[in-house]
């Protein structure tokens, strides 16, 4: 049977281009990848947005650094009985997180006012 006068055509064109989950998922990645997640704010912006904008082109840099810092400094996590490091890296802690709050400030000031 010639495959042009098939009536299971569109089956077959699906078939070959994966399940509709797959399809869907694919269009979310797509969709995502236009996005910038800031995690410290807890939103995504678009790329778009982000490399028009000085502020928030500076915002993405420090939420990256933030990021590293933060993962590092709770990779460093001392045992509680070691007091003495335990407080310092408490204070570390402490840091990132006003880090943090002013991110969040500066992200959401920059949003509100385009």
């Amino acid at each position: 049977m010639d495959r042009r006068n098939s009536t299971d055509r569109g089956r077959a064109d699906r078939a070959q281009s994966g399940t509709q989950r797959e399809r869907r998922a694919a269009r979310r990645q797509r969709r995502q990848a236009w996005n910038l997640h800031f995690e410290s704010v807890g939103t995504s912006i678009p790329a778009a947005m982000v490399a028009k904008s000085p502020t928030l082109l500076m915002a993405a840099v420090e939420e990256v650094c933030w990021r590293f810092s933060m993962d590092a400094c709770l990779a460093g996590r001392p045992r509680r009985w070691r007091r003495r490091a335990y407080a310092v890296w408490a204070a570390q802690l402490a840091d990132l997180e006003a880090k943090r709050q002013r991110l969040r400030l500066l992200v959401e000031a920059e949003l509100l006012g385009c």
